[in-house]
């Protein structure tokens, strides 16, 4: 623009012609004002070649609340290091942009995992870890099932200096592959599941580990299996005794065939209930527990009551067998089952997988209350809360 009003200036006399000089000057004066004035900082975008991607593909998961969850990863660059800061995470339905998930969605589950230092100790392993770890979006939904989306995408939207920038990408088909299918690890009635499915208040997708700069969910679909009487309530008597809450001391089934590869037995339940002990660490947290390598992937049982493990390693086991019973070992403020499914060993630095179970007998939620009379339910998670009867 500046050259253009030169020439234009060029075809007077610039030495006679002042008054024709003022007027130009003072028109390029107010010309450059207002294109400073409709300028919008905010609006400007930053140039920047971030790019995302999906780690865990959201498979389509349906529990017996008649829900899908969609629960699964995506990772980009530290854009910290740069001096960007996270202004939103948006997951959108890539056909016509709607909103799904977003970060000030307190309703959905989003887990922002910054980069930071690795999870297993450094004595544990050699890596040259140089702390420039990806940012994590751990994203989980509860969906009627007209709400899936075929395809999802997502945007990240960053911030710099008072300056903005829009990043859309890592688009992704909603899966429907095929889902394992387990039987129940109990038999008898008054199992209640919890922190399973993909709410805010899980804390099972929460725990993350990060192993040579790689960063997994290790219990994204497991469940904390409790058991209650016909009152609602989960012990009698003395709370702190764990032998007076109802699911202690109960059989404990293999949900398919496979062979032991893991056996932890002997250490003490937690006494009172509602402590755990110093002594917890990554290897010992489940206590006393079995893991067996199966053709669906490795079955989880942890926190076993001491001694009663019926397994050994290197054992090949039937589904359906008892291999040992429910008690308070390891990290575990109160009695009860933890159970997942993972896709590697050791499990704590692998995904969890999701499964189905073959047969509920749900009576009730929690939360909702037992329902007029029980509904049959096959191949299906379990939902948060979820009451069931196994056979």
């Amino acid at each position: 623009m500046k050259t253009a009003i030169w020439n234009f200036v060029s075809l007077f006399n610039l030495k006679k012609n002042y008054f024709f000089i003022l007027l130009l000057i003072s028109l390029f004066s107010f010309v450059n004002q207002s294109c400073k004035k409709d300028s919008n900082p905010v609006a400007q975008v930053l140039d920047t070649s971030y790019e995302m991607k999906v780690t865990f593909t959201p498979i389509e998961v349906k529990t017996t609340d008649g829900k899908v969850n969609l629960l699964y990863g995506v990772e980009t660059q530290n854009f910290e290091k740069e001096g960007f800061e996270l202004k939103d995470f948006q997951v959108l339905n890539a056909a016509n942009e709607t909103i799904l998930c977003s970060r000030s969605d307190t309703g959905k589950f989003m887990l922002i995992h910054k980069p930071a230092s690795e999870g297993i100790p450094p004595e544990a392993y050699y890596y040259p870890f140089d702390g420039h770890l990806t940012y994590r979006f751990s994203i989980g939904m509860v969906l009627d099932p007209s709400q899936v989306p075929q395809k999802i995408k997502h945007r990240l939207v960053l911030s710099k200096d008072g300056k903005e920038k829009i990043i859309d990408g890592a688009e992704t088909a909603v899966s429907k592959q095929i889902i394992a299918v387990i039987s129940a690890p109990f038999k008898g009635e008054g199992f209640y599941a919890a922190n399973t499915t993909t709410l805010a208040n899980n804390q099972h997708p929460s725990y993350q580990m990060t192993y040579m700069e790689k960063t997994t969910v290790p219990e994204r679909f497991c469940i904390d299996w409790n058991k209650m009487d016909d009152k609602g309530t989960f012990y009698h008597d003395d709370v702190s005794n764990y032998e007076n809450w109802y699911v202690y001391g109960q059989d404990v089934f293999a949900v398919a065939s496979g062979q032991v590869v893991y056996v932890n037995d002997g250490m003490p339940d937690q006494f009172p209930v509602g402590t755990v002990g110093g002594d917890i660490n990554i290897y010992n947290s489940g206590g006393n527990s079995v893991i067996i390598s199966t053709a669906v992937g490795f079955t989880i049982f942890s926190h076993f009551k001491p001694n009663s493990v019926l397994v050994k390693m290197g054992q090949n086991v039937k589904k359906g067998e008892l291999i040992g019973k429910v008690g308070n070992s390891g990290n575990s403020a109160a009695p009860h089952l933890h159970f997942g499914l993972n896709a590697n060993f050791p499990w704590y630095i692998s995904e969890g997988l999701p499964y189905y179970i073959d047969s509920l007998e749900k009576t009730g939620n929690y939360k909702t209350g037992p329902l007029p009379s029980p509904e049959m339910h096959t191949n299906e998670l379990v939902e948060n809360g979820g009451v069931y009867n196994f056979k």
